[in-house]
Parts: structure tokens; C-alpha cells; sequence
């Protein structure tokens, strides 16, 4: 037996198992997803895309859809800022550092159901503590997740108070392993902080930002346990993102058919971002060895 062919028989095992975990719930799905799959109904009738446009004419999925996007897009511009300030400022402390960065990094190691029901006493609106404090200021208590208005507020606060330590720490990580030969040749032309900040360490940092940007848009994309510990996706449907939306067509409404076809939505872009993010990480791999 020759290597290559042996090396396929070690191998052979590991796909065997890869496709009945992976790639047949995956073409199932796909199979679920172009029929009337109600799992209340012993005939499943082929409908072809019929569940892909009767999921983009249904105004709940719509809303779903921008409650994700709208939470993508401020999750990053507040998490990316708050993150690169902390940071800055644990650069230059590096006496407390080691003290502070391990504090900081708590929220993340907390369960996101946890979270869910730590907001649900937090932001309760007659005893919770933040409505204690402003009826003390001679503030009106608010709803909060109560609210139409306030509870997808209430979801982003506990996420960015949540996840702000991770790209905190990622950006420390970068900030750190940034090259000094470029900052002190910037000092001796006389170049001043906000100069060396905007042209030279944001950029050496984009590699590092780009990599942050398509991780929590992948965990965005896919956040499903604060909303349903805290609101179910209410008032209403103000909270629903994707993630929870296509789990209610599943196992509230038993409709498998447009649930698999919002899962497929959802997966399309999150395989674009998990290539682009492999690209991303081999073409910083092939960098760092031209650069040693």
C-alpha cells in the first residue's frame, strides 16, 4: 500500500464522520427548506422557493432582519471605540495592567444566559437597582425591556458591556505586537500624538479591526440567548432578531419549511464571512513569514 493511499484510509474515518454530523443535516435542510414542511402534516408537498419568497413577503422576517442589522452596526461602532480606548489607556499603564485587563475581561466569561437574567433584575422596573438610583436623582423609573422603545436599547447595552472586553483585549493584543522602528522614526520628523495615532497605528492595526469587525458580526448574526431570557424578542417583535425568529418558525409555529429557508438565509452570509475571514488569516500568515 503506497503512502498517499494510506494516508486516505487514516483519513477516511474522519470524513465518514464529518458527513453524518455536518453535511447531511446540511443537504436535509436544504431538501426541508423547498418544501411545505409542517412537521403537524404527514405530506411534506415540494414547493420549490416558495418558502424563500413567502419568508421576504412576511413582514415579521423583515423586522427581524433589521433588528440584526441595526444591532450589528451599533454593537461595532460602539464595542470597536469603547474597545480601542480601553486599550490605549491599558497601554499606558502597563504597571496595572496585569491587574485591570483580567477585571475587565469578567463580563465575557459570563454566561450569556446569565447575562439575560441579570438584566431581567438589573433593569426591573419596580425594585431593579437602575430605576432605584434614578428615582433617588428625582427621575422617573423607566420600562426598559419592557418598552417598545427602550428593550432592544437594554439587549445592546448588556451585549456592548458584554463583549467590549473581547475586542478590548484583541486590539491590546495588536496594539502590543505593533513594530516600535515606525513610531520612533515619527518622533524624530516631530510628528504629534494624533498624527502617529491616525497614520500610523490605525493603520498597522486594520488586519487586527478587520478581524474584530468579522467575528462579532458572526456572533451577532447568530445571538439568540439574551433576547429569548429577557423579552422572547418583544414588545411585540422589537427584539426578534434572525437567530430567534427562525427558532420561533420552527418550534412555535411549526412552520420547518420557512424556518430551515431563514436558517439558509442566515448561513449564506455567515459562510461569506468565515471564508473571508480565512483569506484574511492566511494572507496575515504569509506576511508575517516574508516579513521574518
Amino acid at each position: 500500500m503506497t503512502v498517499r493511499k494510506r494516508a486516505l484510509l487514516l483519513v477516511l474515518p474522519t470524513v465518514i464522520v464529518l458527513a453524518s454530523i455536518v453535511i447531511f443535516p446540511m443537504i436535509f435542510s436544504l431538501s426541508v427548506s423547498v418544501r411545505a414542511y409542517d412537521i403537524r402534516i404527514p405530506e411534506h408537498p415540494f414547493i420549490g422557493i416558495g418558502n424563500w419568497i413567502n419568508l421576504f413577503k412576511n413582514p415579521d422576517f423583515l423586522n427581524a432582519l433589521s433588528v440584526t442589522v441595526t444591532m450589528i452596526v451599533t454593537e461595532l461602532l460602539l464595542e470597536l471605540s469603547l474597545g480601542l480606548v480601553l486599550a490605549l489607556l491599558l497601554l499606558q499603564l502597563p504597571f496595572f495592567r496585569g491587574i485591570l485587563q483580567p477585571i475587565l475581561l469578567i463580563p465575557m466569561m459570563v454566561m450569556p444566559v446569565v447575562v439575560g437574567y441579570m438584566g431581567r433584575l438589573i433593569f426591573e422596573v419596580r425594585s431593579g437597582p437602575i430605576n432605584y438610583f434614578l428615582n433617588l436623582l428625582g427621575m422617573e423609573g423607566l420600562q426598559w425591556h419592557a418598552s417598545p422603545d427602550l428593550a432592544l436599547i437594554t439587549i445592546l447595552i448588556l451585549r456592548i458591556w458584554r463583549w467590549t472586553p473581547f475586542v478590548m483585549a484583541t486590539l491590546l493584543a495588536g496594539l502590543l505586537s505593533l513594530p516600535q522602528e515606525p513610531y520612533q522614526s515619527a518622533q524624530v520628523d516631530g510628528a504629534n500624538t494624533w498624527q502617529i495615532f491616525t497614520k500610523l497605528t490605525l493603520p498597522m492595526l486594520k488586519p487586527i479591526i478587520t478581524l474584530v469587525v468579522v467575528m462579532r458580526t458572526l456572533e451577532v448574526l447568530q445571538t439568540f440567548d439574551i433576547m429569548y431570557v429577557l423579552t422572547m424578542g418583544g414588545p411585540g417583535s422589537r427584539t426578534t432578531t434572525l437567530s430567534l425568529y427562525t427558532y420561533l418558525l420552527g418550534f412555535r409555529y411549526w412552520d420547518i419549511g420557512q424556518a430551515a429557508a431563514a436558517a439558509w438565509f442566515i448561513m449564506i452570509p455567515l459562510s461569506i464571512l468565515v471564508t473571508f475571514f480565512v483569506k484574511l488569516m492566511q494572507n496575515e500568515g504569509g506576511e508575517i513569514e516574508k516579513a521574518k
